[in-house]
């Protein structure tokens, strides 16, 4: 049954008791639309349960983008982010590699240099939880299917679509592009990315909205 959780403290308890019955590595995946905050609660959860005495790795989903070049060849760089400009059978292969304990490096997305670095962190095969977090985590087609077989406990994160906007404003506009960019961005790749992801809602564990007075 699906919870709501509006309380982080809460959230990390429920992590940490509902995943002590599961083999280890404990892989949760945290899925949700762009810029809702799923990299810096995924941060905050690992920090924790680092903190907590676990071993606990962040592997963002963007360090599977396709790089720049790529994405000119096949002329999908005006839609980056969306479901296709991802290499999601490399995706899924890593997350099996991770829970079959194996040790490699698991890239990361620069925003700075704008495409994936492949060393981005390194994953030694002793973690006791892998923290996922990702647009796309849930969808109901392959690879992705196979890849969230592998998710022990999974959450979905969201906000109200105005906040959700403010927040894909303030991004475009630190990633430099210009203001009919940004408007185009926003309203052709980021809100219609953000009803496909949301069909995927009731398929989470728990929806995770902040409440920001807790």
């Amino acid at each position: 049954m699906q919870r709501q959780i509006s309380n982080y403290n809460k959230l990390l308890i429920n992590i940490e008791r509902e995943s002590k019955a599961k083999i280890s590595p404990v892989i949760i995946a945290i899925a949700g639309p762009p810029a809702v905050g799923k990299s810096t609660l995924a941060k905050k959860i690992v920090d924790d349960l680092n903190t907590n005495g676990y071993q606990a790795q962040y592997c963002p989903m963007d360090g599977f983008h396709m790089t720049n070049d790529e994405l000119n060849k096949i002329q999908l760089k005006g839609v980056k982010g969306r479901i296709d400009t991802f290499q999601a059978i490399a995706f899924s292969k890593a997350i099996f590699s991770l829970k079959a304990k194996k040790s490699f490096w698991w890239p990361k997305f620069s925003r700075t240099q704008d495409n994936p670095i492949p060393h981005g962190s390194f994953i030694s095969g002793k973690e006791d939880f892998f923290v996922i977090e990702g647009n796309y985590l849930f969808i109901q087609s392959e690879p992705w299917v196979s890849a969230a077989k592998n998710f022990q406990y999974s959450i979905f994160v969201d906000l109200p679509d105005k906040i959700l906007r403010e927040r894909l404003f303030t991004r475009h506009q630190k990633g430099g592009f210009s203001m009919d960019l940004i408007k185009e961005k926003i309203e052709n790749v980021d809100i219609s990315n953000a009803a496909l992801i949301r069909e995927t809602k009731s398929l989470a564990n728990v929806v995770y909205i902040e409440d920001s007075n807790h």
